[in-house]
């Protein structure tokens, strides 16, 4: 191969993080010492720092490659300056940067930095790359110092054999600066160097290839020959014999999106005899051959399936087979940071990119993949931060790039299964629910276990729960496809809509149809797009009437409830306001009108209901009757008000009021002693609800007075902002003035209104669009959103 000289870097290609991460593992080889991550100060400085039985041992790394004297001499200034703001005394103090010293520079940043500590050392590139030839594991480590230019790249491609060869280069010289080192890095590592094997699973766009392509770096750079993606048989034979050593590297090994799509029949047996030999040689003492092997899951599980020979490989390798999951969110955050960093060279868009939080909510969205960041800075040119920022945002919400070619690849009984547990709890679903919704298959090909055997570690992950076996789908990337799949595909939305089983199997198929401008709706994606309208008005003669007959089903099984059930009787009259809500929202399809005959029934049924309860505290009252509240005020908020369905809705609400009036006067009678101290319990948790009924309690049943000695306790907890409010509302729903309440709460109620006299509330923020957000660790946070605000003052790395 053609070596790599002594060191002599210049380390431009680093981005700050990866500086820092490489000042940290060399100052802990050569110290012997434990270098960690250390934030000090206000403005998310980042140091290191280790501990001795002496004290503390504190660095700063300053990544400045081209900094002149006075640079690094403020610099320097500055760091002196935030000493005091440590919090630790450090006995040892290391200034590190990457700038080219004089021994007249390094004195002067060592005098500026005086009094930091009782010792203080000054590091810059010649010590960098003087210690670097005494710990070449680092060197090994950061492969960026020695990958710095398509040069070194073009040479491994010389020195090997690339069957697939321009693609694969243009992938590595676009990717190598923007790889994250990880944990799942160093076990894959240690899998190759033990094993001499290492098999990288994963769905699409994880990142398992650029694990690979970074090990494929690691052995290029100890003299080994690369061989990647070969496809000719006797070539594999030839090239392992030989004397040389090689590193093979086979990405996709059994197929791309589905088994066997390479085009060969013997391709699995080849392949596997290939794995043995390889494998043999390793465990006989021969290391001078090693072997890297990416799969997507789907298609190891359909070669496993398919292939006897390849299970029993694939078993034999369990050891060195390595999964590629989802990432921490630090690592995606600097994968994020390296993409930006390097692609955008605009000083405005990147100083615009350094304000803010938006790359918490791109890292933090459940849908992220390195794939999707990498496709979507490398296509977008960054013509303006924001128009960046929204490309990302939106690929996020739709990721159709990724999953479109493997759904479409599958067996219809897999597609159907996967539609219908998409709209099942994204949690877990037991595996006989899901069942019980997918209809029947006409072909005993397509027979439901082998389904999910396809698909178990792919597109579903299988568990077990309370001695049965429950799934999910894998990733929230794939469930945004396959709603968004269903949203185009009437056919497929007919199947879900009749194979459904309970009327909560359709509530989150309603739920996403509904207009746009309701803005109380609850929906997938966050976009604001009504996704599944069009479809359902389509569907709407189907989807109503299969609404009611589950209701039906719904209600006769609350018929049987036992006396004080008063939590089923709720589910049951919200399901019934919403089938009032769904059929308003389709009223303008064909067959979508009430029937007034089954809503007449079906009211009937619920007032039956609610008399037959026997509550006995004035809680479960508040809560059943605030429940049906939320549920008929987020029915039609933006209905005009000659909408046919007002009128129902309305008959609802007189079933409501009817179960308070009925209902309050005997749980007061009931109660010989604290009533009014339950009442006022129950006033603060649900007057808002109370008041828009037009409910409250009955005027005979309780003293006002009495109620006002136990509001404070309730209140005192109260954010100030709201304590007025709340009392305001607690006197709508009773009519009285509650004055011993609002003496002992004063100091809350004057520093509220001495807040707004003072200064005038600030307008409400327009919220981003909500992203599900993962929790980080303060520092991570602080440490990433340094890198980030790094954007308006650095330029793009150099390469040499």
């Amino acid at each position: 191969m053609s070596g790599i000289a002594a060191p002599d870097y210049d380390f431009a290609s680093l981005s700050p993080y990866d500086f820092e991460v490489f000042v940290r593992d060399l100052l802990s080889a050569q110290d012997h010492l434990i270098y960690s991550t250390y934030r000090v100060g206000a403005d998310g400085g980042i140091d290191l720092k280790a501990a001795t039985e002496k004290g503390w041992v504190v660095a700063q790394c300053k990544h400045t490659p081209s900094a002149d004297k006075g640079s690094l001499l403020r610099a320097a200034r500055i760091e002196a300056g935030k000493a005091a703001g440590m919090g630790l005394a450090p006995v040892r103090y290391v200034f590190v940067t990457s700038a080219e010293l004089t021994p007249g520079t390094e004195r002067e940043t060592q005098e500026a930095l005086a009094g930091v500590a009782d010792t203080v050392k000054v590091y810059g590139r010649g010590w960098l790359n003087a210690v670097l030839a005494l710990h070449p594991e680092v060197e090994r480590r950061h492969f960026k110092l020695w990958v710095s230019s398509t040069q070194a790249v073009r040479a491994m491609m010389q020195d090997g054999v690339f069957l697939r060869g321009e693609s694969r280069i243009q992938r590595i010289e676009r990717n190598y600066l923007r790889f994250v080192h990880h944990k799942t890095c160093e076990v894959a590592e240690l899998a190759l160097e033990e094993y001499g094997c290492v098999l990288l699973s994963g769905a699409p766009g994880a990142g398992k290839t650029t694990i690979a392509e970074y090990l494929l770096l690691l052995w290029w750079h100890r003299g080994f020959r690369v061989v990647v993606d070969p496809r000719t048989v006797d070539q594999w034979w030839a090239w392992l014999e030989d004397d040389t050593p090689t590193v093979f590297f086979f990405d996709d090994a059994w197929g791309q999106t589905h088994h066997q799509d390479h085009g060969s029949r013997h391709h699995d047996t080849d392949m596997s005899e290939f794995i043995e030999s390889v494998v043999e040689r390793q465990s006989s003492g021969t290391a001078s051959k090693v072997l890297i092997m990416t799969s997507r899951v789907q298609v190891l599980q359909d070669t496993v399936r398919l292939s006897d020979a390849s299970r029993r490989t694939v078993e034999r390798l369990a050891h060195c087979h390595v999964p590629v999951e989802r990432l921490p969110y630090d690592v995606r955050c600097r994968m994020l940071f390296n993409h930006v960093h390097l692609a955008v060279t605009d000083p405005q868009t990147r100083q615009d990119l350094s304000i803010g939080s938006w790359w918490q909510r791109v890292a933090s969205h459940q849908n992220y993949s390195p794939r999707l960041i990498e496709i979507v800075v490398r296509r977008n040119g960054a013509k303006s931060a924001q128009e960046l920022i929204n490309n990302l945002e939106e690929a996020l919400e739709n990721p159709h790039e990724i999953w479109g070619a493997s759904f479409r690849a599958l067996p219809p009984v897999d597609q159907q299964l996967l539609l219908a547990l998409s709209l099942m709890d994204s949690q877990l679903v037991l595996w006989q629910e899901v069942v019980r919704r997918l209809g029947s298959f006409p072909s005993p090909e397509f027979h439901v276990d082998a389904a999910v055997e396809r698909l178990n570690g792919s597109w579903i992950t299988k568990a077990s729960h309370a001695g049965s076996q429950g799934l999910t789908v894998a990733d929230p990337s794939q469930r945004d496809f396959l709603i968004r799949y269903l949203s185009i595909s009437p056919g497929a939305m007919t199947a879900i809509i009749r194979n459904s089983v309970k009327f909560d199997d359709l509530i989150p198929v309603c739920r996403r149809g509904e207009a746009i401008e309701l803005e109380v709706n609850l929906r997938l994606f966050s976009s604001g797009e009504d996704l599944f309208r069009s479809v359902l008005d389509t569907c709407a003669r189907e989807l109503l009437a299969r609404l009611r007959d589950l209701w039906d089903l719904y209600a006769c099984d609350a018929a049987d409830l036992a006396s004080g059930s008063f939590r089923e009787l709720t589910s049951l009259v919200e399901a019934l306001t919403l089938s009032v809500r769904f059929h308003g929202d389709r009223h303008a399809a064909p067959g979508a009108a009430l029937p007034a005959d089954w809503f007449g029934a079906a009211l009937s049924r619920v007032t039956r209901l609610v008399d037959g309860l026997g509550m006995t505290s004035i809680e479960p009252l508040a809560e059943l009757v605030t429940e049906l509240a939320a549920a008929i005020e987020s029915a039609s908020p933006l209905w005009s008000a000659s909408h046919s369905l007002l009128d129902p809705i309305s008959q609802i609400r007189a079933v409501i009021s009817h179960a308070w009036a009925s209902h309050e006067p005997r749980i007061a009678h009931h109660q010989s002693t604290g009533y009014e101290a339950d009442l006022a319990e129950a006033l603060v948790q649900y007057a808002n609800s109370l008041a828009g009924l037009g409910l409250g309690p009955s005027v005979d049943t309780y003293s006002p007075a009495e109620v006002d000695a136990y509001l404070a306790r309730h209140l005192d907890d109260y954010d100030p902002d709201d304590v007025a409010e709340q009392i305001d509302s607690i006197e709508d729903v009773v009519g009285w003035n509650f004055t011993d309440t609002r003496e002992r709460l004063s100091p809350l109620l004057d520093a509220e209104e001495e807040q707004t006299l003072s200064s005038p509330r600030r307008a409400p923020a327009v919220l981003p669009r909500p992203t599900p957000v993962v929790a980080s660790p303060a520092d991570t946070t602080a440490s990433v959103a340094a890198l980030f605000r790094s954007l308006g003052t650095s330029s793009t790395p150099g390469r040499t």
